[in-house]
């Protein structure tokens, strides 16, 4: 698609949201180098030309940032963010988006977290990313910062969504993590290149957050908080939300605990996540399945599932699972998980796993 026209159109005043249901035509024909007219497409008498050195601008702080504008009809655009009330009509991309099928958590949180929440999201999107579950946040201090660590630290996929352009390192000292992240994962904005962070754009970007994933989980915030936004986002987009609890009376623990009492789903480790969100379940499932040694793929005939579990007769952490059976830490996190899901073993306040039911099936 035509990125000069289509940021030509970003920047034209007057072009509407629900303008760009009429644009497509517009942008397919100026790819095939025929002369459109924007004004006939949308209904509108006069629109300001956009002069061109800014269009060419505006493209070329794209270029340099190694970004690319991907409409919202194209097949690289987030499946699961088009329905969503006002969608952006299309979004500044550096690096890349999983797969339309991936499952996906948005951790979100406080940019001035205690030690205790940053550890627990790291940890929470650690285990997640060696499960395969994309982990997508906003980049910001914090909470944000501590989730696309622990993503990358399993080497799983994180996208970062962001309130600048895809161009800017906001906040300033996360510049290294930002191209960590453009390396492996995804940075995606709807804002055009160059705008800095302004507060007014943070609210909507959390939509896009939202919109991206099957579940958001809040570890720590106010209850006016951004992250509450998101959660706000997430119920009006049907997704689930979850929540971290913590102690009465914390600032901190105000935005989870509210939540909590409309109904969140309470989250004190990974597995609460992929247990309590159906479609993350069957998905993690699946995919361990598909992925295991034996063709049959059923853990009543799996060898390497059965080992696994017979291990656990005794509580056992998941590296020490890893280490005895000569898997790798995302292998064992997996089987364990899906041991859990089938009702196998549990896991214990410790962060320990054993059988559920004493001499249980293998």
């Amino acid at each position: 698609m035509d990125a000069r026209k289509g940021i030509e159109l970003l920047l034209t005043q007057g072009v509407a949201p629900s303008d760009w249901e009429s644009l497509e035509i517009v942008l397919r024909a100026a790819e095939r180098g025929d002369d459109v007219d924007i004004e006939a497409a949308i209904g509108r008498l006069k629109l300001a030309r956009v002069p061109k050195p800014e269009i060419e601008r505006q493209y070329a702080a794209m270029t340099r940032a190694g970004a690319r504008l991907v409409f919202r009809w194209e097949d690289e655009y987030p499946a699961s963010l088009r329905p969503v009330p006002v969608p952006p009509p299309a979004i500044f991309l550096r690096g890349r988006l999983p797969r339309p099928d991936s499952p996906a958590v948005a951790i979100v949180g406080t940019r001035k977290p205690s030690v205790a929440g940053i550890g627990f999201a790291r940890e929470t999107a650690r285990t997640l990313a060696l499960l395969g579950v994309v982990v997508v946040s906003g980049m910001a201090r914090g909470i944000d910062t501590a989730a696309h660590e622990g993503a990358l630290a399993a080497d799983g996929l994180t996208v970062a969504v962001l309130g600048t352009g895809v161009d800017v390192v906001y906040p300033p000292e996360n510049g290294g993590l930002m191209e960590r992240i453009a390396s492996s994962g995804g940075i995606v904005s709807e804002q055009l290149c160059g705008v800095q962070a302004f507060s007014y754009v943070f609210p909507r970007r959390n939509r896009i957050i939202s919109g991206m994933c099957d579940a958001v989980v809040v570890v720590e915030g106010g209850v006016r908080s951004g992250a509450l936004i998101t959660a706000k986002w997430a119920l009006e987009q049907g997704r689930e939300v979850g929540a971290v609890p913590g102690f009465p009376g914390s600032f901190r623990s105000e935005g989870p605990n509210q939540l909590l009492k409309q109904g969140a789903f309470v989250v004190t480790d990974a597995m609460d996540i992929v247990t309590h969100v159906r479609r993350i379940a069957e998905r993690v499932c699946a995919d361990v399945r598909k992925r295991g040694s034996d063709e049959r793929a059923l853990i009543g005939l799996d060898a390497e599932a059965a080992r696994v579990y017979r291990l656990l007769a005794t509580p056992t952490g998941v590296d020490e699972v890893a280490a005895a059976l000569g898997l790798t830490i995302e292998r064992a996190q997996g089987l364990i998980t899906v041991l859990e899901i089938d009702g196998r073993i549990r896991r214990d306040d410790a962060g320990q796993y054993a059988h559920a039911i004493p001499g249980g099936r293998a």
